[in-house]
């Protein structure tokens, strides 16, 4: 796969899967705007990928300056990647309003406004692909009914957008990642969850947890020429656990 001469935007791409896809991309000669939260994150990813630009912002409420920021960094985009992504898990019956209204802009709303003002950037077509999760139909030990809201939200926008989108050859995709290991999850892999986790790895036909990179390779697939006839699809990378 070639991505020399094309522009890719990664949001939430200074840790975990989109640092492994913006590390991948700047490999492989794209163009690579990056967003990320933390300086310390964003320090990290500089040192094994130096040629991605990097902007510092806080989503939800910096999405305007995201999509200045883009627009002052590059005249044409290829491709979007939205890989941020916020987690609150507790009962459903006593779920609080103010983190699932977090999670649903952070997560989807965010996303949605991005991309909107974005479009006009897409002057050749291309590729979006949006990290949705198993946990949008599959219930899991940990509560998390709020963020499989926010997750199946996904699915919903990918199907209607490339449907929206087809006309201007701008192809939408989303994936489902099971048990990856990355920040948002590290606690799960912690001594004190060595019972539920290895429960929940019996469930995987892999028996493992995937990597951040192997989602990565996944997205750049979908990013790439190679996937040129594939659009509203919602693809499981997850060790075959929704087959179990």
């Amino acid at each position: 796969m070639d991505f020399v001469g094309k522009s890719i935007l990664v949001v939430g791409g200074s840790s975990g899967i989109g640092r492994a896809t913006s590390l991948i991309l700047n490999s492989l000669g794209a163009k690579v705007l990056a967003t990320g939260r933390t300086k310390e994150h964003i320090d990290e990813t500089l040192q094994s990928g130096p040629r991605i630009t990097f902007g510092k912002f806080n989503l939800p409420k910096d999405s305007d300056k995201v999509v200045n920021w883009v627009k002052e960094n590059s005249d044409i985009l290829h491709g979007v990647v939205f890989s941020q992504g916020v987690i609150f898990t507790e009962p459903f019956e006593t779920f609080r309003t103010h983190e699932l209204e977090e999670m649903f802009k952070v997560n989807v709303e965010s996303s949605f406004i991005i991309l909107r003002d974005l479009i006009p950037l897409f002057k050749e077509g291309g590729s979006v692909v949006f990290i949705s999760s198993v946990d949008a139909f599959f219930g899991e030990t940990i509560p998390s009914s709020g963020y499989a809201l926010t997750k199946s939200a996904i699915i919903g926008l990918t199907h209607a957008l490339a449907y929206e989108l087809g006309k201007y050859n701008i192809r939408v995709n989303s994936i489902m990642p099971g048990l990856i290991r990355t920040n948002m999850t590290e606690d799960f892999f912690k001594n004190e969850f060595d019972n539920e986790r290895n429960e929940f790895i019996k469930q995987i036909p892999l028996r493992r947890a995937g990597t951040p990179e192997e989602v990565a390779k996944l997205i750049v697939f979908l990013l790439s020429d190679d996937a040129s006839y594939i659009t509203g699809d919602s693809i499981f990378i997850d060790g075959g656990y929704h087959t179990a």
